[in-house]
């Protein structure tokens, strides 16, 4: 059964139906079939809309099979395992994370290895030889099959490549007739998103990564800061 939330369409496969229609179709007709008896110009009409309908949608429906698949199956925030932790490799934002009981954080900040923490009100930056920390927050990107994209925000611990936890989201890239369209047109665009079991819609976020952190890592004074 077509789950119609999940077909997604910029208009390609309408315009092209309708080319067959309203212009291929009376061309077809008047040049080959208006001398043929009405069954065989019927049935021959009849099998060019199906067929132009089936070579519109067809990988449109496809993308919106796999689509739902893996945005109900994987998509999505998943912790396996939380540890308690100080500090941790990753978005360098201390004064958003001290209020949460992180006592630094570890990060690249204009080309240097750098350990942050924030004293006195202020933000004081070290610059490092090398990052201490034993968990890091990291993104993966994989390119599945031809028109999605998976993001994976993931936690891992740096000594065993153990995965804590991860946050993963997919853009789903349009069938072949929306694809010349968007590319005729020219316009910027954004592929439709989940990150969550619901139909992809464009620039749709519903999780974001500090989330993910807040719920793997745990700190002494975790409860100090407001979510």
């Amino acid at each position: 059964m077509i789950n119609w939330d999940y077909m997604i369409t910029y208009g390609g496969p309408e315009l092209f139906v309708g080319f067959v229609l309203f212009v291929i179709t009376p061309i077809i007709y008047w040049l080959i079939l208006k001398n043929f008896k009405w069954f065989i110009k019927i049935t021959s009409i009849t099998l060019l809309w199906i067929t132009t309908i089936l070579i519109s949608y067809w990988d449109v429906y496809q993308i919106s099979i796999e689509s739902e698949r893996l945005c109900k199956e994987e998509a999505g925030l998943h912790v396996y395992e939380t540890v308690e932790v100080e500090g941790f490799l990753g978005p360098i934002n201390i004064e958003y994370w001290t209020e949460y009981g992180f006592k630094y954080v570890e990060g690249a900040y204009k080309g240097n290895k750098t350990r942050s923490t924030f004293r006195e009100g202020e933000v004081v930056r070290e610059i490092i030889q090398e990052y201490t920390s034993r968990y890091q927050v990291k993104t993966k990107t994989d390119t599945l099959k031809s028109h999605f994209v998976k993001r994976k925000k993931m936690i891992v611990d740096r000594q065993t490549n153990e995965i804590l936890g991860d946050l993963v989201s997919f853009a789903v890239y349009p069938g072949w007739l929306d694809s010349r369209l968007l590319g005729l047109i020219g316009f910027t665009w954004s592929p439709a998103r989940c990150d969550g079991d619901y139909p992809p819609e464009s620039q749709k976020i519903t999780i974001y990564p500090r989330e993910l952190i807040k719920a793997v890592f745990e700190t002494k004074d975790l409860n100090k800061g407001v979510k």
